[in-house]
């Protein structure tokens, strides 16, 4: 069972979601030309708002999920892309090896997001 305080925690899975679908978007936009991003635009892993929520809490409130290790290791994966992307040339972007790339990224954000979604299913079925 969960301790109290978890729907709170719950939230922060839920824009854990909702930022890392706008980062999947934002790389999107950056490889067709739409948008600039720049490495200093890319937190660390354990920086960002879901980064340190997971450090700080995160991972010692849902230490009785298994996923939570998953979950971490995605989430730190997910931010090695995010520069690897950006720091890749213009001419390689536009190339079928940048592209190919985008979508390797892009199926791998929707895991992670389907795991943090899985999570909050969980925590909130069982506190209810």
């Amino acid at each position: 069972m969960l301790e109290e305080g978890t729907d709170m925690d719950v939230t922060h899975l839920q824009v854990a979601t909702i930022a890392h679908l706008q980062w999947k978007s934002k790389l999107s936009d950056f490889f067709y030309g739409v948008g600039s991003l720049t490495l200093a635009e890319v937190p660390d892993h354990a920086n960002c708002e879901f980064g340190k929520w997971l450090y700080n809490s995160g991972l010692s409130e849902f230490s009785s999920y298994p996923e939570m290790k998953k979950v971490e290791a995605l989430h730190t994966d997910f931010h090695q892309k995010i520069r690897q992307l950006v720091q890749m040339p213009e001419e390689v972007r536009k190339s079928s090896e940048g592209q190919q790339a985008l979508s390797t990224f892009k199926a791998e954000c929707d895991d992670f997001v389907n795991l943090l979604e899985s999570v909050e299913a969980k925590a909130a079925k069982e506190s209810i």
